[in-house]
């Protein structure tokens, strides 16, 4: 009976260890270079801070992205916060997505680079690059035009007209709720989205 006690204690543990993780972003750094990978949730703008905040020899100037998207609060404030650091960011198309909240935090880079963007087919299709679409309810479906937030979509136009890229909105409108648009290099360069296909 004890061993069956101990056994759900460490069963609901390592289950609390790893849905944790799992509902953050995750934060790496090496020599100024920092990584930002996951989905983002409430909260993540918070660790974000407290991720820059922390003492190091060599301060962080290069944030890379890699993110299906997520809240947009969290995407817009963790945007903002990389403006203010002045950070450039990267998104390397051939290796990682920057999605929907996560274009948000691209865009707050005060140089933006879309490595391997000239590789991308415009349009719909594919799973790689910048990808944008109106804001929706969490926990919608996508049969469901009711689940469209449009008040979260005035707020991440908002947000990318006042980093000085209104024009990424044209592309959020472009995409249906239930589709992306990936914009590849030359589109994203001639919107000013991006600043560089090359690494930084």
């Amino acid at each position: 009976m004890i061993v069956g006690h101990v056994a759900r204690a460490l069963l609901a543990g390592l289950a609390s260890a790893v849905a944790s993780p799992a509902q953050a972003v995750y934060l790496s750094e090496s020599n100024g270079v920092a990584t930002l990978q996951g989905a983002l949730v409430e909260g993540d703008a918070d660790r974000f801070k407290a991720f820059l905040a922390a003492p190091r020899a060599v301060p962080i100037r290069v944030l890379y992205l890699s993110s299906p998207g997520g809240r947009v609060n969290a995407g817009i404030a963790i945007g903002r916060q990389v403006r203010v650091a002045r950070l450039t960011t990267v998104v390397d198309a051939s290796a990682a997505r920057c999605d929907s909240a996560c274009t948000y935090i691209f865009v707050g880079g005060v140089n933006r680079h879309y490595v391997n963007g000239d590789s991308v087919y415009e349009g719909f299709s594919g799973n790689s690059g910048l990808g944008f679409h109106p804001a929706h309810r969490k926990g919608a479906t996508v049969r469901d035009d009711a689940t469209l937030l449009e008040a979260g979509s005035e707020r991440a136009r908002s947000h990318y007209a006042a980093m000085g890229v209104p024009r990424a909105a044209e592309l959020m409108d472009k995409a249906a709720f239930n589709t992306l648009f990936r914009p590849n290099g030359r589109t994203a360069l001639q919107l000013r989205i991006a600043t560089s296909l090359a690494a930084p």
